[in-house]
């Protein structure tokens, strides 16, 4: 009976130092050192060299600021910049948006450059911290949600942060 406990703690300890050793190649350990049969070793993160990006969805930068840069565009909300907006701009809406660009156009806000930085895709929908400068000089900054659709650069501002961003520059 004690041969027979003696081999099952050794098939036992060998089990355990097998299923180590494979957990450890599975999480990149190259070495394992036992200081007792019976010890575990500790699982470190192991880095393979791949290099992490900036920034989740880098490469939308440039699509994501030709969509800002299409509403300062020459024409209407209600027309051609329409398109760059999620379900465009209701009537009242589309006026108002025109009449505020014309009233930072007249005050020398424009043209206005854009920053976009930590893009976050999930899907179809993109969000963004987006910071404009103006040509005078002032910036603000402001979380946008682009969504992908009909638009000349295949992305659109959602309804609500195209209003949002009415209301920040009137």
């Amino acid at each position: 009976m004690i041969e027979r406990t003696v081999v099952t703690l050794k098939h036992l300890a060998t089990g355990m130092a097998a299923a180590a050793i494979v957990g450890g190649v599975a999480a990149g350990v190259t070495s394992v050192a036992f200081s007792t049969p019976m010890t575990s070793p500790a699982v470190q993160p192991v880095v393979f060299g791949a290099p992490l990006p900036q920034a989740p969805a880098p490469e939308l930068q440039s699509a994501l600021v030709a969509t800002l840069d299409g509403l300062q565009s020459r024409g209407s909300f209600s027309g051609s910049k329409a398109s760059y907006i999620q379900g465009g701009l209701g009537r009242i809406e589309g006026i108002t948006a025109d009449r505020a660009f014309s009233n930072a156009s007249a005050k020398g806000y424009f043209p206005l450059s854009f920053t976009v930085a930590d893009i976050d895709q999930e899907g179809p929908t993109a969000t963004a911290n987006v910071t404009a400068t103006a040509a005078t000089g002032a910036s603000a900054s402001q979380s946008i949600q682009f969504i992908a659709g009909p638009s000349p650069t295949g992305w659109q501002l959602t309804k609500s942060s195209a209003l949002a961003l009415m209301s920040a520059a009137s």
